[in-house]
């Protein structure tokens, strides 16, 4: 999943890190002052800047596609957008937070989200909420079942390896 030279944060950590050695179990970060300090793997999240993401927001347009066979220009509005709940995408950092409380960020951000997608009038937003205990996918599930206008199933498996769901507006 990691490699050496890729940019992390790390669980109950402050800053932007870079992975200078990978150990079985660990990794060897540098933070930006140079300093070098070994940690687990499972406190190391991936880092997706802003110029990759707006707020752990990605979002994917296709427009404007050419008909070949037709030879002229459709306009395709297959629009989606990919939220990521993990709570290291949601907050700076978790020192102090009661796990319930992120459980509750993580659940205000999805409402947000679907309602801003449907306020966009997108076709499809995958909520990413890993596969851990499986305690956030069954909240999302069952907020998903109070909503109308929706259609919502595991989202692409060999994509999101069963830690994300599928919404589609309708």
């Amino acid at each position: 999943m990691f490699k050496s030279g890729d940019k992390v944060k790390v669980v109950d950590e402050e800053g932007v890190f870079v992975i200078k050695q990978l150990h079985k179990g660990t990794a060897v970060l540098e933070d930006q002052y140079g300093f070098e300090t070994e940690y687990s793997l499972s406190k190391i999240l991936p880092y997706i800047s802003v110029d990759e993401t707006v707020i752990g927001v990605e979002i994917r347009l296709a427009k404007n596609k050419t008909d070949k066979a037709k030879n002229k220009l459709v306009n395709s509005k297959e629009e989606c957008r990919e939220i990521d709940l993990h709570i290291g995408h949601l907050m700076d950092s978790i020192k102090n937070v009661q796990p319930h409380q992120m459980l509750q960020k993580q659940l205000n951000t999805a409402k947000y989200e679907i309602d801003r997608a449907r306020k966009d009038q997108l076709k499809k937003l995958i909520l990413i909420h890993g596969k851990g205990k499986g305690v956030l996918k069954e909240e999302i599930y069952k907020m998903l079942k109070t909503m109308d206008r929706i259609e919502f199933f595991e989202a692409d498996i060999m994509k999101y390896r069963f830690g994300a769901v599928e919404i589609r507006f309708y």
